[in-house]
């Protein structure tokens, strides 16, 4: 042992006592896992700033722009909240999007399904780059546990959060909007791994949704997701039975590392009369499958999603000339 990694305890009659130095040990192995674990809350509390600052700007309308039109308000709000975002996706994750042009213009409806990631953070990203580019925002069906978070309200109602029955998403998606959902929800986000398994069970909400509102369905997958944040794998089957009762998330979340995000939207599902929702639920699932199959390293590793941030020139034109292929 070197002299940093003892240290010496007199003991009785002169002796000297070599005692291994463990404060400095654990200290030095626990200090990156403490980062990990707290790097999650970090953008936890990014997505929590929304609830002071949408209040704040509540407070400056009533006193100030009371007379102003609601509606511009918020989507100047919302404007600054998605160049925020924006410039968040870019510097940590290089974030990118292909498929853009799979999206209905302005006026036609469409929903879009998703894989849901341990923190959803592409759907924050993706929402930003529509607002930005497309001038377009995307309706979210949200986890009822939302509604708990003090103050959560104002946000959901400003960004149309909404925990979603079929009745309001048929109502969203006829008045010609966007609408997310993610059908594994917290359980996907929860219990899914770096092998990208789709967890749905037998949820065939959001296909009865697409057939009653007669509208297009686009598959959505974010490469790198699961990479950037994980859950813990250890004591999982006790996980699953406290998430059984709660229904919040309980399974500890570890990540934040700075990996490479591109999110895929494939070709829309066009709507089909045919179908049943079982077997449109099927074929969705299956286009997500797909996607996984085509951009995303399974099993996923950490270090190389990193890695996917220095590609070289000529494989991005590469990977974008299979994208058009597509």
């Amino acid at each position: 042992m070197d002299n940093e990694s003892i240290s010496h305890v007199s003991g009785g009659l002169g002796s000297t006592l070599i005692v291994p130095n463990w404060f400095g040990w654990m200290h030095n192995l626990s200090l990156p896992l403490l980062v990990v674990f707290l790097l999650p809350w970090m953008y936890v509390l990014l997505i929590l700033s929304s609830i002071p600052y949408l209040h704040l700007c509540n407070f400056l309308r009533l006193r100030f722009w009371k007379q102003s039109n609601e509606d511009e308000f918020w989507k100047a709000a919302r404007w600054l909240m998605a160049y925020v975002w924006n410039l968040h996706s870019k510097l940590f994750h290089g974030y990118e999007v292909t498929g853009l042009e799979h999206l209905p213009e302005t006026g036609g409806g469409a929903l879009l399904i998703y894989y849901h990631g341990a923190l959803p953070i592409d759907m924050y990203y993706l929402t930003a780059e529509t607002m930005l580019k497309c001038n377009r925002l995307i309706h979210t069906v949200g986890d009822r546990f939302l509604d708990r978070i003090p103050g959560w309200r104002l946000v959901s109602r400003v960004m149309n959060v909404t925990s979603g029955s079929v009745q309001s998403c048929v109502a969203t998606l006829r008045a010609g909007e966007l609408l997310s959902i993610a059908p594994g929800g917290v359980y996907e986000a929860q219990f899914g791994d770096s092998v990208y398994e789709v967890l749905w069970k037998n949820r065939t909400g959001f296909a009865r949704v697409a057939l009653e509102a007669k509208v297009p369905i686009i598959p959505m997958f974010t490469v790198n997701i699961r990479e950037c944040f994980r859950t813990v794998s250890f004591a999982k089957w006790l996980f699953v039975r406290l998430y059984s009762v709660l229904k919040v998330p309980v399974l500890p979340i570890y990540g934040g590392f700075p990996v490479k995000l591109r999110t895929v939207l494939g070709k829309p599902i066009p709507y089909d009369e045919s179908l049943s929702p079982v077997a449109l639920q099927e074929r969705v699932a299956a286009a997500i499958a797909e996607l996984v199959r085509e951009h995303q390293r399974v099993p996923g590793d950490i270090l190389q999603a990193i890695g996917d941030r220095f590609e070289t020139v000529h494989a991005v034109e590469q990977r974008e000339e299979e994208d058009t292929k597509l």
